[in-house]
């Protein structure tokens, strides 16, 4: 599975079939590469040769930006991390849960997340942390990517906006399987809190959409997004 080129210098890289997870890579003047998540523990196998594809050796990898804290985002960080050297980037909020390879808690108001809050696993390798970010912070790449925290998936969930492209990358604030959709009650740690949260990305400016769980909106993405937000998908 090849890389897509969503606008100049942005890229989305499906790591599961059916684009059904994927990561962002943002390739700024200098050829460095920052990423956005990194999938499963299996998915380096076909991040790393995507971006090989892309001409990247994996020291062009600097940045690794994660959404959040779970394991189909941060199962294959340790691994891509190892292999480039990047440095580690996460909301303030999950930064523990990274740092120690946890996830954080199911919403306990859900019947099933109390039943997978008893269960073994869902953890990922932990890796270290080097920056720390709040929402409204601007991170150098490829001319600013700013983070919009929209938690409630987990406690530091952040969304991203690259404003010089008008790529918004939604995390699990919003699905695209299928159609637009909201993150599951019971993978949240507040579900209620995760859809107040999501409205947020219905007051940015962008033209593309870009989800980490399905293919991309290109063609009227903001209207298409604040539509679904208001309860009328398009």
């Amino acid at each position: 599975m090849s890389a897509v080129e969503l606008a100049t210098g942005v890229y989305r890289i499906p790591t599961a079939p059916a684009d059904l997870l994927n990561t962002v890579a943002f390739v700024d003047d200098d050829g460095s590469v920052t990423l956005v998540d990194c999938g499963l523990k299996s998915s380096p196998k076909r991040l790393l040769p995507a971006l090989a594809a892309m001409g990247k050796k994996p020291e062009d990898v600097r940045r690794i930006v994660l959404t959040h804290a779970h394991s189909d985002h941060a199962g294959g960080l340790r691994a891509v991390v190892d292999a480039t050297g990047a440095d580690v980037v996460v909301h303030e909020r999950d930064a523990v849960y990274v740092r120690t390879g946890t996830a954080p808690k199911s919403d306990r108001s859900h019947p099933l997340g109390r039943l997978l809050n008893r269960l073994p696993g869902g953890g990922f390798a932990a890796a270290e942390v080097s920056k720390e970010v709040a929402d409204g912070d601007v991170l150098p790449v490829a001319g600013g990517l700013r983070i919009v925290h929209t938690p409630g998936h987990t406690p530091g969930h952040v969304s991203l906006l690259h404003e010089p492209t008008g790529v918004l990358v939604t995390g699990d604030a919003i699905f695209n399987v299928r159609r637009l959709r909201y993150s599951a009650a019971v993978f949240c740690t507040d579900a209620k809190l995760s859809r107040e949260t999501a409205a947020r990305l219905g007051e940015l400016e962008f033209e593309v959409a870009a989800f980490t769980h399905g293919p991309e909106i290109r063609h009227q993405a903001r209207e298409a997004v604040r539509a679904f937000l208001r309860g009328r998908p398009r």
